[in-house]
């Protein structure tokens, strides 16, 4: 028996479907800093948004427009958004770090509940991944822990936690290998707590003056091309946000020999690539570039830098958001979002 699956028998799930409805509903007592922190963040969050609004430009859709809307506001997945969304008055652990056993309860029970809530299929996959990279990824994952993943209405497929890499100065990154399925990278994305080395190793590779997070990827290359190799024979996907997303685009590109073929891997809310960065993506013959999606947020200025690789979908909420707001939301709590293909041969023509 391998190392892997001896820990798939060892480890224990972090919480149980039945426990869910009371865990996501839980009420948490307000705290008059949290009030306060929700209020400034949104108070700066509409100055941003004036002062970048001169300079916004709208994605470049395809014409005629390929797109699909998605109807959300599922209970269970409103409470996560409310008691732990990143403007949350009481516990938000979207998008922020935490050490608690807890938050990782929490965020198990989010991926139960769409499973139960979430009819559509494809639906089911976006917020699943989009749960996985915004929210699983900032909680401290350890070797051996164990969390299930909806991937379709009727399955859950259980990962183990089979390695945490360290990019640089202890920004973490997650190898999870599945009982059976498809293996995961999963990248981390910015870390703004501004409270431990790694968080500002984290802020320093957002502002890598070679492209963001580019040479972080450099300094962990090797180790992420030793555990893809160990996963040739079941090639992983590697999903990732912001930061995480462009470090996906990175792996896409210098280890597209060992990424999935099959299933797409995807990259949220990321900068784009440099010019540099992109000749060697079109320099992968198109029948070894891994397929990818990319998801860009109407309003997200994170989005607007760099150039992109290909398959980009725009998301649009009914209301349009402000700058901050469409970096951090979970889309798949909204009531209704839209998906919209960008052409980005002529996106990425209107930004050199």
């Amino acid at each position: 028996m391998g190392l892997g699956a001896l820990l798939l028998l060892c480890a224990e799930l972090p919480a149980t479907p039945d426990q869910c409805p009371a865990i996501l509903e839980e009420p948490i007592k307000k705290k008059q800093f949290g009030q306060l922190r929700a209020k400034s963040i949104k108070s700066w969050d509409k100055l941003i948004t004036w002062a970048f609004l001169p300079k916004y430009r709208p994605y470049v859709l395809v014409d005629p427009p390929v797109e699909i809307t998605y109807k959300g506001g599922e209970k269970q997945v409103n409470d996560f958004v409310t008691n732990y969304g990143y403007f949350s008055i009481y516990h938000p652990i979207l998008g922020i770090v935490t050490d608690s056993k807890k938050d990782i309860e929490v965020t198990q029970c989010l991926l139960y509940s769409i499973q139960a809530e979430i009819d559509n299929p494809e639906q089911l996959k976006f917020a699943s991944d989009e749960i996985l990279v915004k929210v699983m990824a900032y909680r401290t994952l350890k070797k051996g822990m164990k969390i299930s993943v909806p991937i379709s209405k009727e399955e859950m497929v259980t990962y183990v936690v089979d390695e945490v890499f360290d990019l640089w100065r202890g920004m973490p990154a997650y190898g999870l290998v599945p009982e059976k399925g498809t293996p995961i990278l999963l990248f981390r994305g910015t870390d703004l707590d501004l409270a431990s080395e790694k968080s500002w190793a984290s802020v320093m590779s957002d502002l890598d003056v070679s492209g963001p997070g580019l040479k972080t990827f450099q300094r962990a290359q090797k180790e992420i091309h030793d555990w893809l190799v160990k996963m040739q024979h079941n090639p992983a996907r590697v999903v990732g946000y912001s930061l995480g997303g462009v470090l996906t685009l990175y792996t896409l590109i210098y280890e597209h020999e060992f990424i999935n073929q099959q299933i797409p891997s995807v990259a949220f809310n990321p900068p784009g690539v440099s010019e540099q960065v992109l000749e060697q993506w079109e320099k992968i013959p198109k029948g070894k570039r891994p397929p990818h999606v990319i998801y860009v947020n109407q309003g997200d200025f994170v989005s607007q830098i760099g150039l992109f690789l290909g398959n980009v979908q725009e998301i649009s909420l009914e209301q349009s958001m402000d700058v901050i707001q469409a970096h951090v939301t979970l889309i798949s709590g909204a009531p209704i979002y839209k998906i919209s293909e960008v052409n980005v041969p002529l996106e990425n023509q209107a930004r050199k």
